[in-house]
């Protein structure tokens, strides 16, 4: 055997064997080198993390190497030659958090490009605390932290929620996840309803059947009415080949009496454990399309049983700059380009924008700036023009009120006005003037000596 092979070997068995949890990633994110002691802290063997690839997002699922690895993913930056301490809640395969901080060494060759990544695990008693993580670090720790803790208290892990609103939206679809009942999501356009419906469907015993959402606004009434009754007779084709489990309805001020009828039929409360669940949502309040005889009293009654109300991103501010790094590490997923965070005044400039689409609209802006950017930070001028065009429109404020004048002056301006123009018109001939106006000749002569008006005395 070659001597230097020999001496690699060897190496690469006492590397392996050390207590040090340290791991090798190369220039693709992929993990080439891990050892016996990150398997004692993480509890996951070399040989099912080796090859994996590793993307800079949160993930919080224990029993999937991809959390594992995506949580060992150093910023985008150290692949760009800077070494980083980043602090980290790592995730163990058997659900334990492991507060921690990962230090980063590029390792490169002779063109000072980087070849190699060394990762070396050292934990500490509080990530939060760690003074050389950048702003984008620590909101990067403080995301994922929320997740595991939302993971451990709700099981809602894919829920942003910080704000005290959004923690009883929680408190509501856990006490919902344990129960057959149908549950209305009522917010404005954009608040995430249908993600909230799809998070308590997984989290119910429904979860192994599938989820239906069908949208009464877009979708043409008889193939809206032919669907529905299709979920209900289970007369499935290809498209569907598994039982549905719940049925969603948006935008219900667009259904008809007819469907909610066939709705009422097959959803009985003594046949409730045989038939899908249904969920329903709008933008508009129930009380009012109730009233409006848009909902038949018996469904009205039915999808009363439990309403959640989304608030709006306005309403959660405290929760923007975390569902901004949420929806940033989401467009990292299995991309060659990974961005860390937002460059210094992005989120200030977030927080002053209105948001009239809610989550949908931030979750567009973060694709949009992400394509664009050319750093490994979201900078202002990455950010597309539609909102710097919003932030424009806003900062222009609301027109001024017009100047209200004293009545009488604004009757004598006015009546002088007509007099000149009629007397114009008449080309100066104060009786055809007269007539114009509806005015007797002599009444004419008083209005204008009243008003001062000026008169060629020749005419």
């Amino acid at each position: 055997m070659n001597r230097s092979a020999g001496r690699r070997t060897r190496l690469d068995s006492r590397l392996n064997s050390l207590q040090t949890p340290l791991f090798l990633l190369d220039a693709s994110r992929t993990v080439v080198f891990f050892n016996q002691g990150c398997e004692q802290v993480l509890g996951w063997p070399a040989e099912e993390i080796l090859g994996q690839t590793c993307d800079y997002a949160v993930d919080t699922d224990p029993e999937e190497c991809e959390s594992v690895c995506n949580l060992l993913c150093p910023p985008p930056e150290v692949f760009q030659g800077t070494r980083s301490e980043v602090p980290r809640f790592l995730l163990t395969r058997s659900g334990k958090t492991i507060p921690c901080v990962v230090r980063y060494t590029p390792l490169v060759d002779e063109q000072n490009r980087t070849r190699l990544v060394l990762g070396i695990i050292d934990r500490i008693e509080e990530p939060h605390k760690l003074p050389s993580a950048s702003a984008a670090q620590q909101l990067h720790v403080e995301l994922a932290a929320l997740r595991l803790s939302l993971r451990n208290r709700f099981r809602f892990s894919t829920v942003i929620a910080r704000n005290a609103v959004m923690q009883r939206v929680l408190r509501q679809l856990e006490l919902a996840a344990h129960s057959r009942e149908p549950v209305h999501f009522q917010g404005e356009p954009g608040t995430g309803k249908e993600h909230l419906a799809r998070a308590l469907h997984f989290e119910s015993e429904q979860r192994r059947k599938i989820f239906v959402p069908l949208n009464c606004q877009k979708l043409p009434p008889r193939e809206l009415k032919q669907t529905v009754k299709k979920i209900f007779e289970k007369d499935l084709d290809e498209s569907m080949p598994l039982e549905p489990g719940v049925l969603y309805l948006a935008q219900i001020d667009h259904l008809s009496r007819d469907v909610q009828e066939i709705i009422l039929e097959n959803i009985q409360p003594q046949r409730q454990m045989e038939t899908v669940r249904l969920m329903t949502a709008c933008s508009c309040s129930l009380n009012e399309l109730f009233e409006q005889e848009k909902l038949l009293p018996d469904f009205y009654y039915l999808i009363t049983t439990l309403q959640i109300h989304i608030p709006s991103l306005r309403e959660r501010k405290e929760d923007l700059e975390l569902l901004a790094q949420h929806y940033l590490e989401n467009e990292n997923r299995y991309q060659q380009k990974q961005v860390s965070g937002f460059a210094p005044g992005v989120l200030s400039l977030f927080h002053d924008y209105y948001w009239p689409a809610n989550l949908d609209e931030l979750s567009q802006i973060i694709q949009a700036a992400f394509q664009a950017t050319t750093e490994t930070v979201i900078t202002r001028d990455s950010l597309p023009l539609r909102l710097m065009s919003g932030m424009d429109a806003r900062s222009l404020g609301p027109a001024l009120p017009p100047l209200i004048k004293p009545l009488e002056q604004t009757l004598q301006q006015v009546e002088t006005e007509q007099i000149l123009q009629a007397l114009e018109q008449a080309k100066q001939n104060r009786t055809e003037a007269a007539r114009l106006l509806g005015l007797t000749r002599a009444k004419l002569y008083r209005r204008i000596e009243a008003l001062g008006i000026p008169l060629d005395e020749d005419s």
